[in-house]
């Protein structure tokens, strides 16, 4: 019978995998943006352009891959305690602020319980940001998303209205995928984000890896 510590060893070669092309193509990203610069002519400039483009949607998709597994593994095996101050003080701010809107999408807001888990950023457990970090991934087609997932992301974007090297936690720019904006914002990127990503989860598990 599989367990939180079991998908997350059964996962582990995957989860690795990832991170390393992640890794790699954060090389790949310098390097199209060298040749972006050292461009010849017209065409050069537009084939490395090109490049460049592709390099991001990989590197969105690595990432989305990614929050995929951490959200199975949270959503199967995470148990949850009493909400942090944190989340408790973030849910409080957001009712108050529908309280003032004159037409507001829900009349309450709770943060689902179950991805309340994790240490924080500012108010906010990181089990939100792999939650809606993860479902803006999976329905990035979507004219709106639902409305827990578009408070995390105007909670980051707030935080960090203009982070470098074209990341964005900002929902109505030209971007279509945020996942690797917040796998940054998770800390999870470099060359040791694996190992950081299983301390996290080993601690929103509860087990040890």
């Amino acid at each position: 019978m599989e367990n939180a510590k079991s998908f997350m060893q059964s996962t582990d070669l995957a989860s690795r995998g990832l991170f390393e092309l992640l890794d790699k193509y954060h090389t790949h990203k310098v390097e199209a943006f060298v040749d972006i610069f050292n461009s010849k002519d017209a065409n050069a400039l537009a084939t490395h352009r090109q490049h460049y483009t592709s390099v991001d949607i990989a590197r969105e998709v690595i990432s989305g891959s990614i929050l995929q597994i951490a959200y199975a593994a949270i959503n199967d095996y995470s148990k949850p305690s009493e909400k942090s101050e944190g989340a408790i003080y973030f849910e409080s701010e957001i009712n108050r602020l529908i309280g003032e809107a004159s037409n507001p999408r829900i009349k309450k807001f709770n943060l689902p319980n179950k991805f309340c888990v994790g240490r924080e950023l500012g108010d906010l457990p990181i089990g939100m940001v792999i939650y809606a970090a993860r479902n803006q991934y999976n329905h990035a087609s979507e004219t709106r998303l639902k409305v827990e997932n578009e408070i995390v992301f105007n909670y980051l974007h707030s935080a960090n209205p203009s982070p470098p090297n074209g990341l964005s936690f900002n929902l109505y720019d030209e971007n279509n995928y945020y996942s690797y904006s917040c796998l940054v914002a998770l800390e999870w990127n470099g060359t040791d984000g694996h190992e950081k990503y299983k301390a996290d989860m080993s601690s929103i598990l509860d087990i040890e890896l």
